[in-house]
């Protein structure tokens, strides 16, 4: 009876949901500018809001003219301060939740999570449950068990006043009342600290349950799959009533064939692209991309990769985004980040409703030999090459091979984990080579003749190296991923050494 009533009311709000979207879809501007200046309203008081006359700021026009594009460590200094205990810094009041995350030169990242940020955040994934609800009917998923695979809920003391931990923890602690009993792993479980060891028990426990949805990063999921499989072998038949998939954090194609093969059949799937500093998009179209979400209380701008790092970048807001352009993504929010750079890039692909690709990361491209290959394009070859070959791929990344005594053209090397190698290697690197070839000019240009580059070798390392590596590193956990390219080469020879792999010369070179 439960079951029945809360999916008619989840079915409701979809509906409700999707006619709201298509509202906010024709007046996306309206929205968004009034989104900014009521932050800057909410924030005038306080030091940052002082500091750059927030007072004054009747529009974006005087809020871009005010506020430069910001990193990391440029807010570092202010968020120490509200850590020692000072209030009304960035954002009214003094944060009191705080989330770790990767993804600068510094190290790990403190970010402030203030009560209105929760709010954002729970919008997005209430939002991922509903386009759910919408596929499958409400109460298909709440007749059943729901699998969210994040983060640690457990929490640390940080600073004079704060606690901090895992996003996707701090989330999962505040479910609504009639999820809370769908919720698995459930509080008990998420709450270990050890990522493996909960990750064991998670196992133990969707293994018993009749679970109707999961969400989770692909490669943390598959790794789930395995301890399941410990216990139950055969997956095919473990969850009859598992519709829907909700992943985010790494392009989902690679790991598709993979899911399908495990499960026994095709998920509805639902993209999502959540960031500790905000829930930028979601997955409302079939096809063509992610959704930008107007609604989160979230300000987005969007600067051209190229103007990055310059005095005065080129900053556009929804109403002048360009199609098909690659841009990094710079969010002011109500945790008191304001003009900030997120990390990542994307390329819109269509205005009505305004869409998204994740295209990579501001500092993931690989770029030894003018080639400027970014995370999309070896996402995308990787996919047309196990396609062509019947291979299915675990992990990889793509590293630059500098010139050297033997070659002295250089070129990429492609580190891959296989679950079903190829069945011909060589054949594999040159359909690796012929797609990128296809994808990227300036790549096609160095190629020609091995002139400026000499073609991709793919060393292939053995089972589990990509994990031993993350276990090495400290970057077990639902918030770390594998970057896919990177402009160095530490990444690379560290997961060659952890396989003793030996590096040969050809196309291709496999672990012993």
């Amino acid at each position: 009876m439960i079951a029945r009533a809360g999916g008619a009311l989840l079915d409701r709000l979809a509906d409700r949901r999707r006619r709201t979207l298509e509202t906010l879809a024709r007046r996306p501007m309206e929205t968004q500018k009034a989104t900014l200046l009521d932050l800057v309203s909410r924030a005038q008081a306080t030091r940052f809001g002082r500091r750059h006359d927030f007072a004054g700021i009747r529009s974006i026009a005087d809020y871009q003219a005010r506020v430069d594009v910001a990193q990391y460590l440029d807010f570092r200094p202010l968020w120490t301060r509200a850590l020692d205990g000072e209030f009304d810094v960035t954002w009214p009041g003094r944060p009191r939740y705080w989330v770790k995350t990767s993804g600068t030169t510094a190290g790990d990242k403190t970010i402030p999570v203030t009560p209105e940020a929760f709010a954002s955040h729970r919008k997005g994934g209430w939002d991922a449950l509903l386009l759910a609800a919408a596929k499958v009917g409400g109460r298909h998923l709440l007749e059943g068990s729901m699998l969210f695979l994040g983060g640690c809920t457990s929490l640390s003391p940080i600073g004079a006043h704060g606690l901090v931990g895992d996003l996707s923890g701090l989330v999962a602690r505040r479910l609504p009342p009639g999820l809370r009993g769908s919720y698995s792993p459930g509080l008990d479980v998420s709450s270990i600290p050890d990522w493996e060891t909960r990750l064991a028990a998670a196992a133990r426990r969707v293994a018993r349950q009749d679970l109707r949805l999961m969400s989770g990063m692909p490669s943390w999921l598959l790794i789930l799959f395995d301890e399941v499989s410990r216990l139950h072998p055969d997956l095919t038949d473990r969850w009859p009533n598992l519709a829907v998939l909700v992943h985010g954090g790494v392009a989902f194609a690679p790991y598709r064939p993979r899911f399908d093969e495990r499960l026994g059949r095709r998920l509805e799937c639902i993209e999502v692209y959540p960031a500790s500093e905000g829930f930028v998009a979601v997955q409302t179209e079939a096809t063509g991309g992610l959704t930008l979400m107007l609604d989160y209380g979230i300000f987005y701008e969007f600067v051209p990769v190229e103007d990055l790092g310059l005095g005065r970048p080129r900053r556009h807001t929804v109403a002048d985004v360009e199609l098909d352009r690659n841009c990094a993504v710079v969010l002011t929010t109500p945790a008191g980040l304001w003009s900030y750079v997120l990390g990542d890039t994307v390329r819109f692909t269509a205005r009505d409703p305004l869409r998204l690709v994740i295209t990579g990361r501001v500092r993931h491209f690989v770029n030894a030999f003018g080639e400027n290959v970014i995370v999309e394009e070896v996402e995308q070859a990787m996919v047309a090459a196990c396609d062509a070959n019947g291979a299915e791929v675990a992990e990889f990344t793509v590293a630059p091979r500098y010139p050297s005594a033997t070659d002295p053209r250089g070129g990429h090397d492609w580190i891959v984990e296989f679950h079903r190698p190829p069945r011909d290697g060589q054949r594999f690197a040159r359909a690796l080579d012929a797609a990128l070839t296809a994808l990227n000019t300036d790549y096609r240009i160095k190629r020609t003749g091995d002139v400026g580059m000499t073609a991709p070798r793919v060393l292939e390392v053995p089972a589990g190296t990509f994990h031993r590596w993350m276990r090495a590193a400290g970057k077990l956990g639902d918030q770390h991923k594998v970057p896919r390219v990177t402009n160095q080469r530490d990444l690379a020879d560290a997961l060659l050494a952890a396989a003793a792999t030996p590096v040969v010369d050809g196309a291709t070179a496999v672990a012993g």
